[in-house]
């Protein structure tokens, strides 16, 4: 015997025989509504939502009975009994819903209020004929027992032993009076649903038109039965499809069984309206976009909405929002475009092209390569993936750098002409001091990056291989300046501790130096500041795909409200999320979301925040005799303030000292010139250069060090022997900041660069032999252009979104 099941279990296995009944259901109603040629159809409606409708009555009479569900009944112990019966309550109502909405969509408004009432109508009369019957019965069981008594009045005079048999066979008659009945009843009920049965596999309507002859109504009934038989075909082709796509399809439905700490923070999309029925629920419409800070095992979620507005929410009535969408719908609309053209061509099935349902990253690099007009990217991706927090995006600097030379130093350093063109605004010379004049500006300052705290790491499934940050001056809508990048020391073992290094050796490098110079003219904005981009770079683990994104943004205005320049003060800066044209999103909302307990969880939740670390401080007389030599607007290394004075010191001296003509626009021959504003955002050339100098300068006696013409030489020397043939190195790849893979591909490149110098005792053996392969000569790397692209002032104005 095997072991008997309670009423959970029974109640459970019984709407479990129904599942496949209510899913097919709402699958055919769907499919007809997605049918333009029966969408019109109003006996299918009708039929469909009929179907629904006797569906959710079941549905709710499952729901009654699961409500009445009590421990006490069950036979035997059941773990989890309460969750168990929550889990099946919320199931029965996730269907009734879904039938409810069908049914709107079927037959929406008025339509379907009068078709309800046409089947309530229906339902009465079914109900009112039942008791008739019922009533007709108890009159004859009534008649019966009125002859019986007369018959027993007639026998008074006889015998006790004939009454005693008399009384047996009245008991034994109204025993198969009984047994009578519930034969009866019992056949009154298969006849029921046998008719509901004949009712669903026709789906024929109760209400026919009578001027239908009996001939019309068989080539009727033909034409539905091959209708169904080619809905069959197509729900078989839907269901291998649908296995096909495994856990998609289950997150697409609302499914959510996903670890609550990857739900919080992520965007969800209602299903259906809600409306709230207690204090502290969350009323939102279908297709709303909701951002979940909270979850709860009882499956009520709590969620905000776009307006800012909190409360809790039923997690079934969600599902995860997908940015994606209307691609996967041009693709899906596409392919059923192609199999319809396929349908109306070759009859055979078998000549069918089926196409893959699994999309994923395949839809996605359509969209990159055939839509750029939208905002796509990957990092969009890790976040309908949630692999990513909901604050972080694609990095704004990055691409802006890398686009053209338009934010670089190769675009500052050089000269800016005048209006008229006829000489230049920012450089010039005093011949009897025989120096470039001096540039004083309103904002010269020194930035001290100390580092960054509480900045939250990616899901699984990511690796960050690099960490650093884009810096330049913002107005929090212009760009103007160049754009600068410093990339992060160390992290802490949580990797969430971002530091930087501010000393200045010998052996450093330079790219980890965290001290920047900053210079601007520009004071009549009152929100110039400095923008500071949090990037990392990381790698896809399972398809080993390289990116960047941004982990929040700073702004760090430097005029106060006196109209005075920020000096000599430290700042504790919460970083924002989104982009730098976007406000008040949060890099994590799951951390905000416990700030409003009490004002010590508010504190301890404060320090939970991304933070940055800066300092601003005046310049040193040494940093600031170098500044005052560079263009008005400019943000660098401070570690090569020397190197950018010598080199406008020396393009002074080549432009307006040495030239015979001033007005001749003819081509100069200086390499120096030229390769280094190329190399001067590279911070592994930059790196050669400084170590190539501070090696040099450690055999150049002081009174030469005081000589100002034998140390600019000194420096044409050092780039002549370290910039200027490495940047014509064919092995050397292209740099970009932040790629981890083409850095170490450049550092090994430039180090066998180096070991073959040592090796040669020089640069010049190294020029001349074969071990090194270089580009042919072209004019143009020795060539300076004194009128040249970069010499036109223009202003970078950047838009947002």
């Amino acid at each position: 015997m095997g072991k008997e099941l309670g009423p959970l279990a029974k109640h459970q296995k019984e709407v479990d025989g129904q599942k496949k009944l209510i899913e097919k259901q709402v699958k055919e109603s769907t499919k007809l509504l997605g049918n333009s040629k029966l969408k019109n159809n109003e006996e299918k409606l009708k039929e469909q939502f009929k179907g629904c409708y006797e569906m959710k009555q079941k549905v709710e009479e499952y729901l009654e009975a699961a409500n009445e569900l009590d421990e006490a009944n069950e036979p035997a112990k059941v773990k989890g009994f309460e969750n168990k019966k929550k889990a099946e309550i919320t199931r029965l109502e996730k269907w009734q819903t879904q039938l409810d909405t069908q049914m709107k969509k079927l037959l929406p408004d008025e339509k379907g209020e009068e078709y309800l009432k046409e089947l309530k109508i229906d339902e009465e009369e079914e109900e009112s004929g039942e008791e008739e019957e019922e009533e007709e019965d108890e009159e004859e069981g009534e008649e019966e027992e009125e002859e019986e008594e007369e018959e027993e009045s007639e026998k008074q005079d006889t015998k006790e032993k004939k009454e005693e048999k008399a009384k047996v066979e009245k008991k034994k008659e109204g025993k198969k009076d009984e047994d009578e009945e519930e034969e009866e009843e019992d056949e009154e009920e298969e006849e029921e649903e046998e008719e509901e049965d004949t009712m669903k596999t026709e789906s024929k309507p109760k209400t026919k038109p009578a001027a239908k002859t009996e001939e019309e109504e068989e080539d009727d009934e033909e034409e539905e039965e091959e209708d169904e038989e080619e809905e069959e075909d197509e729900e078989e082709e839907e269901e291998d499809e649908d296995e096909e796509e495994g856990e998609t399809t289950k997150k697409e439905e609302g499914d959510t069984d996903m670890d609550p700490t990857t739900i919080e923070g992520l965007q969800f999309e209602g299903l259906y309206d809600y409306e709230g029925r207690e204090e502290g629920d969350l009323s939102f419409k279908q297709g709303e976009i909701l951002t979940i800070i909270n979850t709860r095992e009882d499956g009520w979620w709590e969620a905000e909405n776009a307006d800012g507005k909190r409360g809790t929410v039923p997690k079934t009535f969600l599902k995860m929002h997908n940015k994606y969408k209307h691609v996967q719908q041009d693709d899906e609309e596409e392919e059923e475009e192609d199999e319809e053209k396929d349908e109306d061509e070759v009859e055979d099935e078998d000549t069918k092209t089926k196409t893959s349902p699994r999309k994923g990253w395949g839809s996605i690099k359509k969209a990159l390569g055939e839509r750029d007009h939208e905002l796509t990217s990957v990092t969009d991706v890790l976040h309908a993936l949630g692999a990513v927090p909901s604050g972080f995006r694609p990095s704004t600097l990055g691409p802006m750098f890398f686009k053209d030379e338009t934010y670089t130093m190769t675009s500052y350093l050089a000269p800016k002409l005048s209006d008229s063109n006829l000489s230049y605004r920012d450089l010039f010379y005093i011949p009897k001091e025989n120096k470039l004049r001096p540039i004083p500006t309103k904002i010269d300052r020194i930035i001290q990056i100390q580092g960054c705290k509480q900045i939250p790491l990616p899901g699984k499934g990511i690796d960050i291989v690099g960490r650093h940050i884009r810096m330049c001056l913002f107005d929090g809508q212009n760009v103007l300046s160049n754009i600068h990048t410093v990339k992060v020391t160390s992290v802490d073992k949580e990797q969430k501790a971002w530091s930087f290094s501010s000393k200045i050796n010998d052996m450093m490098d330079p790219y980890l130096h965290g001290e920047v110079f900053i210079r601007s003219n520009n004071t009549s904005s009152s929100t110039i500041g400095i923008l500071f981009e949090l990037c990392a770079s990381y790698c896809k683990v399972k398809t080993n795909q390289y990116g960047e994104f941004s982990c929040g943004w700073v702004h760090l205005p430097l005029v106060e409200e006196n109209g005075g320049v920020v000096a000599n003060r430290s700042f504790d800066l919460y970083v924002n999320g989104g982009t730098p044209y976007e406000k008040g999103v949060e890099v994590d909302p799951s951390i905000s979301r416990r700030t409003t307990s009490s004002s010590f969880m508010a504190m301890l939740s404060g320090n939970k925040q991304p933070r940055l670390n800066v300092k601003v401080m005046m310049p040193k007389a040494e940093q600031k005799s170098y500044m005052d030599n560079l263009p008005e607007a400019l943000i660098g290394n401070a570690a090569f303030l020397i190197h950018y004075s010598y080199y406008r010191q020396i393009l002074a001296d080549e432009l307006l000292r040495n030239r015979l003509d001033i007005d001749s626009t003819e081509l100069l021959h200086s390499p120096v010139l030229t390769s280094f504003p190329q190399a001067a955002d590279q911070h592994d050339l930059m790196k050669v250069l400084r170590d190539t100098y501070v090696s040099k300068s450690k055999t150049v006696k002081r009174v030469e060090m005081r000589d100002s013409e034998f140390m600019k030489n000194f420096f044409k020397d050092c780039v002549l022997e370290s910039i200027y043939p490495l940047l014509h190195d064919v092995n050397l790849k292209p740099y970009k900041a932040g790629n981890v893979q083409i850095e170490e591909a450049r550092k090994e490149e430039i180090d066998n660069f180096l070991a073959k110098k040592m090796e040669r005792k020089g640069i010049l053996a190294l020029l001349l032999s074969s071990e090194i392969e270089f580009s042919p000569l072209d004019m143009k790397e020795v060539a300076f252009d004194v009128i040249g692209s970069h010499c036109l002032d223009s202003t970078h104005i950047v838009v947002s979104g």
